[in-house]
């Protein structure tokens, strides 16, 4: 599995002799040839093409559009942050955490709450990243301290941090920078307190599980009006989780675990396996769906699959809680399950997918690079009849003409996740 790029070759080494050194056919030579092997890290063939791309990336995506009015919704900006953190998890090079900690220092220092700038919701300034990116307020054109927008853009903060305090040689670089981030995200989360426990929990298990409510004086005009307090898609639940795994790892690094981290990710986690649903394929294997909008929850008037891009985030979080050490519902023949929704749900051909992970809504007709995030399932695809994920995503793309170097989001998963 090509997860560490490391491979094992036998050295030759030199050495004299001793008088107790053992005959060779008979005969003590003056000199041996010893043969040690000896672990040797090779970076991966494309790294330096990663690292020139900083610069680029820098220029062009964060420089000057932070600390603003209206910061970017994060999805573009923050998959490309997150890149940064699957490269580094695969060839740990201190070079790649030094251009994040550039980036993530200029997200940081834009905060609101460093700016001043006013969340027009609730009328007062808040820890995020605000934005008009989306037809919000009444009139909608206000700015939003949205949770989606700021757990996008918190979760390689928090990510950053958590490497850092797992590792105690990165710290005399790196400790300050990753204290401020992790703060920072706390901070975030006590001021928005994006949860709320699930009136249909205990469930029939016995757990409790919380979701992502619309807050007070929500306005989405593209969604059709006043959302405050309804049940937030489920993709938007996991995102807004995501940042509170890493949050909670770095506390475990730190040997103070926070139980109410742990509590909520566990309780998201409960919440999402009561939203799946079971379907067997031709073949008989079994994988899961959910609605876009929770089952109990219909404000659009209309009950649909969720989409393959915005499934793709549950799978991360899925990957994400499971390495925290928290299977709890999680466990690694339900995540196959999952898995198994990519592979033998939303695949329709050899290089073909639906729109919907149960394989209706039409034909995907975006580029099938942009489904790069279900790699992080890979490891758990192999186990059903349909091929693996990399397979499909990876022969989608050779038919489109398209590589992993389709930008370093996708690059940096299939050097993570996708090469076993």
């Amino acid at each position: 599995m090509l997860g560490v790029w490391a491979i094992t070759l036998a050295q030759a080494v030199d050495f004299e002799p001793s008088l107790t050194s053992p005959s060779v056919d008979g005969v003590s030579p003056d000199v041996y040839t010893l043969r040690v092997f000896l672990p040797i890290v090779v970076a991966p063939p494309d790294l330096p093409w990663f690292l020139e791309q900083h610069s680029d990336l820098r220029e062009n995506y964060f420089v000057g559009q932070f600390g603003v009015d209206n910061h970017p919704s994060g999805w573009d900006r923050g998959a490309y942050l997150r890149a940064y953190i699957d490269m580094y998890e695969v060839v740990h090079d201190v070079r790649i955490l030094r251009n994040l900690d550039q980036l993530l220092t200029i997200v940081a220092d834009g905060n609101d709450i460093l700016t001043g700038r006013i969340d027009d919701r609730s009328g007062t300034v808040l820890p995020g990243w605000g934005t008009r990116a989306y037809r919000y307020g009444p009139d909608c054109n206000e700015r939003y301290s949205d949770m989606l927008t700021n757990a996008l853009y918190a979760y390689p903060l928090a990510a950053f941090a958590r490497i850092v305090k797992e590792n105690e040689y990165l710290q005399d670089e790196f400790g300050a920078d990753a204290d401020r981030y992790y703060q920072m995200v706390a901070d975030l989360y006590e001021a928005h307190e994006p949860f709320v426990t699930d009136q249909d929990s205990p469930y029939i298990d016995g757990t409790s599980g919380v979701y992502y409510a619309y807050p007070d004086n929500y306005y989405d005009c593209d969604e059709g009006g006043d959302f405050s307090g309804i049940e937030a898609p489920i993709n938007w639940t996991v995102i807004i989780a995501e940042p509170l795994v890493e949050l909670y790892r770095a506390s475990l690094a730190d040997g103070e675990p926070n139980t109410e981290y742990e509590d909520t990710i566990i309780k998201v986690a409960n919440y999402i396996w009561w939203n799946m649903h079971f379907e067997t394929s031709p073949n008989k294997d079994r994988y899961l769906t959910w609605y876009y909008w929770p089952a109990d929850i219909d404000p659009d008037s209309s009950t649909r699959m969720e989409d393959l891009t915005h499934g793709a985030r549950l799978a991360e979080f899925v990957v994400s809680f499971h390495d925290a050490g928290l299977q709890n519902q999680w466990r690694n023949e339900r995540i196959e399950y999952l898995a198994n929704t990519f592979t033998c749900g939303a695949v329709i051909g050899d290089a073909t997918f639906a729109n919907y992970i149960d394989g209706t809504g039409g034909v995907y007709e975006d580029d099938p690079a942009t489904l790069y995030e279900w790699l992080e399932l890979q490891k758990y695809s192999h186990q059903s009849s349909c091929n693996t994920i990399a397979d499909h995503i990876r022969n989608a793309m050779e038919n489109a003409g398209e590589d992993e170097k389709y930008n370093i989001a996708v690059f940096a998963k299939f050097a993570r996740f996708g090469k076993d």
